[in-house]
């Protein structure tokens, strides 16, 4: 890029830097080298003015890095875009993190259950990360959380099947489309964003994730335990290693949020609901029909054929969430299952289709 575009030197040896450690991310971002031009290239004056509110750093929780969330908009009168959400990148996600995350949504921009990355502005202390815009955006743990943002009060059954089936697709794209699989190692309701328009859920960041070696099925992470109190999985903050297992994990916590509606995790057989006086439950002892949100049951005429289903949901839950990793199914098996259960729901909600 020329001088004379109004880059400093500040902002030339940034991208420099960039650029260099994005080339490092190849070997599992795909085959082709990550073209850092395809991006766009924000400034401070691009982005200062479009600013609501004041960016607040959240409360430091155990497995958490410091992040935080600034809603802006801007329109891009050149390619007639209404951007974005703007991510701000604080302690804990150092230039590496910023890299990998650009160098995986790059790959999978294609996707429409992946936020698609427009670019990045340099000239912060950190780097500023701009996406595209998502109209009447809420994460899904606002959405099941009820928290004033979300459009309707209640989500349906229906929505709550689609949207685990979304989720899971991008995972199984992670673990199995790269050169070699790629662990999310952070996934939870609030990397998540749901379109209220359209209804499609979106995941981002995926700044923490972790590739497997070649032929090999475990790698110990080189930096400290990543993730959110709660939904890592057990062994892998215990001993580092890194599986598509740990996935398969975290995945089975945002499924049990989806069917409780309540910020709830399981550790070591035990469901916990935070928020309600941490209020605790034995999994194998739960009936489904207890746990699962009225929402689902007073949304569906047919509560009795779709009992099954939630039985065969929570079973999922229970196989996804247990502790040692080789006795939970693949991300493979889990998103077949879930395919299941969606054609099994719409078969009783549509007559005739078969």
């Amino acid at each position: 890029m020329e001088p004379s575009l109004g880059l400093s030197n500040f902002m030339m040896t940034r991208m420099k830097n960039l650029r260099g450690k994005l080339e490092g991310q190849e070997s599992f971002a795909g085959n082709e080298p990550v073209k850092s031009s395809s991006k766009e290239v924000y400034f401070c004056q691009d982005i200062r003015p479009m600013i609501l509110g004041t960016v607040c750093i959240p409360t430091p929780l155990p497995f958490l890095s410091f992040a935080a969330s600034v809603d802006c908009f801007l329109h891009h009168d050149a390619k007639g875009l209404r951007i974005l959400d703007v991510d701000c990148l604080w302690h804990g996600q150092n230039a590496s993190d910023v890299c990998r995350d650009i160098a995986i949504t790059s790959r999978m921009s294609h996707l429409k259950n992946v936020l698609k990355l427009i670019g990045c502005c340099l000239e912060y202390a950190e780097p500023v990360m701009v996406y595209e815009y998502v109209e009447e955006a809420i994460t899904l743990d606002d959405l099941l959380s009820n928290n004033g943002y979300a459009r309707n009060s209640s989500v349906p059954w229906e929505s709550r099947l689609r949207i685990a089936n979304e989720i899971a697709s991008v995972i199984v794209f992670l673990h199995s489309e790269f050169t070699t699989p790629i662990v999310f190692r952070d996934l939870h309701s609030q990397k998540v964003l749901i379109d209220q328009s359209s209804g499609v859920a979106k995941l981002y960041n995926f700044s923490f994730s972790v590739p497997l070696p070649p032929g090999e099925l475990r790698v110990e992470a080189q930096d400290s335990v990543r993730g959110t109190c709660g939904h890592p999985d057990p062994e892998y903050c215990c001993s580092g290693i890194v599986t598509q297992k740990t996935d398969v994990y975290s995945f089975g916590n945002v499924l049990l949020q989806l069917l409780t509606g309540k910020r709830a995790y399981v550790h070591d057989g035990v469901i916990t609901k935070v928020g309600e006086t941490y209020l605790e439950s034995n999994i194998e002892e739960c009936d489904v029909m207890d746990i699962a949100n009225p929402d689902i049951l007073a949304g569906e005429r047919g509560i009795h054929e779709i009992r099954q289903q939630l039985e065969d949901y929570f079973d999922l839950v229970k196989r996804c969430t247990v502790t040692n990793g080789d006795d939970r199914p693949y991300m493979i098996y889990v998103a077949r299952e879930l395919r299941r259960i969606e054609k099994c729901f719409r078969a009783i909600s549509t007559p005739g289709l078969n």
